[in-house]
């Protein structure tokens, strides 16, 4: 009989080997090229890099200084100060380079991260199938719940358990940053490198002005014209759209409205289908994407935020091994083992991928078959989730805010930490599910109790490898939802679950 690994299993290995092969194939830490006149000038192993203007060094970098160097010219090029720069190389042996006239400072890539359109044209395929899916899939969902009771029933259980775990997920993420204080042991030069490193993209975050405006954010849910809202990817909107479209069909006793709900019907189908033939490049497309991340980022930088970035993992594994299989034991009779065991495909896509809606088709099948949760339900609860549900995204900014705190010196007291639980939730509710999305959020966040918001800067070079490990628990607890609201309606199928 010939053996044949499950997608799963394939998926995990190719995530696995794609870190070892990221790792291989890195980009080089201590090499630069600098584009002088159009020409490339490689350095390597430098242990001095100075950039001088009329002979007056502003500033000097040391061997570590890879980012810093790239992210700092950047500025000084984007602010046109770039003219009369001069770059002063010096290497250990006491030689001396100067390079006058530079365009460009760059890392000389490598083949782990030139993979990387592989999984990019992976993660565009699922994404372009997600709106299609919640629209369609949320018309046929409230449609079939038919009573209007029964919809609001419903929706009531599932926004009432996302805001529950939502604000455990936050209270855990405080307890850890409280107990271990990751802000307080980082050393002042650590401190100045990263902002010097990383002010400019934190400023660019800042301009953005988010702001948090309870009455203008349940205004906006009403989209002004739901075809833009489809074209833009505005959840929420497509949401809104969906249930009242699905509500009102129902109440239609005729021929044309059982064709719209069966073209609908068709459109989700087909979306499930298509998932299921993309997954078939999943592995390969994991791999690419991981070794990518380790390629380009590698380890140095978590050994600056080291402390941090265990702080937010320890909350997460907490959040999703202790807190997620308490709340299926105490809500339903599924074994936890199976549970997670099923996850395993949605944990592989959304680690790789860092994006709830992307991974929400993936998801979407895995609960219909292997969970045994009706369409009906799972077509309701899950897009929902994929909307307002980011449990992961909620605890990280409370040790974010924590942590970039405690580095700047403010003690917070109980009535401000209770302002980032309820800050946190209401921003993780309308944060879009996409990677990166977080940190702007997390302005939010941090305007709420007064710690400066530039101190974003401090964290944004370890917020994609994060980014990565915080939607893992935001698909879990969607897929747990939807577990749990099925038991309570006593419409939970069978497990299908090797």
């Amino acid at each position: 009989m010939k053996f044949k690994i499950k997608l799963h299993t394939q998926i995990i290995i190719g995530l696995l080997l794609g870190a070892v092969f990221g790792s291989i194939f890195h980009v080089n830490q201590n090499k630069l090229v600098y584009i002088s006149a159009g020409n490339e000038i490689v350095s390597e192993d430098w242990s001095e890099v100075s950039f001088i203007r009329k002979d007056s060094v502003i500033n000097t970098f040391d061997s570590k200084a890879q980012i810093s160097i790239i992210k700092i010219f950047k500025s000084i090029r984007d602010k046109k100060e770039s003219d009369d720069l001069k770059i002063s190389i010096a290497y250990p042996d006491g030689r001396k380079e100067m390079i006058e006239n530079v365009t460009a400072v760059s890392k000389v890539s490598s083949i782990g991260v030139m993979l990387k359109p592989i999984g990019d044209i992976f993660i565009r395929l699922l994404t372009m199938i997600a709106v299609p899916l919640v629209l369609s899939s949320l018309i046929v969902g409230a449609a079939s719940l038919s009573d209007l009771k029964h919809i609001a029933k419903i929706g009531g259980k599932t926004i009432g358990f996302y805001a529950m775990t939502a604000v455990m997920a936050i209270t855990i993420g405080l307890f850890f940053a409280n107990v271990i204080h990751p802000g307080k042991f980082m050393p002042e030069e650590n401190r100045k490198r990263l902002m010097e490193t990383f002010q400019e993209d934190a400023q660019s975050k800042i301009e953005e002005n988010i702001d948090l405006d309870i009455v203008d954010f349940i205004v906006n849910i009403v989209p002004k014209n739901p075809f833009r809202a489809i074209a833009d990817g505005n959840f929420l909107q497509i949401v809104f759209f969906s249930i009242l479209t699905g509500i009102f069909l129902s109440q239609i006793n005729s021929e044309t409205a059982k064709t719209l709900l069966g073209f609908f019907d068709g459109i989700s189908t087909t979306m499930i289908l298509i998932v299921e033939k993309i997954m078939v490049i999943a592995p390969y497309a994991v791999f690419t994407l991981i070794s990518a991340t380790v390629a380009e980022f590698g380890f140095n930088i978590l050994q600056t935020l080291l402390l941090y970035s265990l702080t937010v993992v320890i909350g997460l594994a907490v959040l999703t091994f202790v807190e997620y299989p308490l709340l299926l034991k105490l809500f339903t009779k599924m074994s936890v083992f199976k549970f997670f065991k099923s996850q395993e495909q949605v944990i592989a896509v959304a680690f790789s991928t860092s994006s709830s809606a992307a991974t929400l088709p993936v998801t979407m099948d895995i609960c219909e078959k292997k969970l045994g949760v009706p369409n009906r339900i799972a077509s309701f609860v899950l897009p929902l989730g994929t909307t307002i549900n980011m449990d992961g995204t909620a605890l990280y900014q409370a040790v974010a805010a924590m942590f970039i705190a405690q580095v700047y010196g403010f003690d917070l007291n109980l009535t401000q930490q209770i302002t980032i639980v309820l800050t946190a939730a209401l921003a993780a509710i309308g944060t879009a599910p996409v990677p990166g999305i977080g940190l702007i959020m997390l302005i939010i966040v941090l305007r709420s109790v007064g710690v400066p918001t530039e101190g974003i800067a401090l964290i944004i070079g370890v917020d994609r490898l994060l980014d990565m490990c915080r939607t893992v628990p935001n698909v879990i607890a969607d897929s747990l939802a939807c577990v749990v609201i099925a038991s309570s309606e006593n419409e939970l199928g069978e497990l299908n679950v090797d």
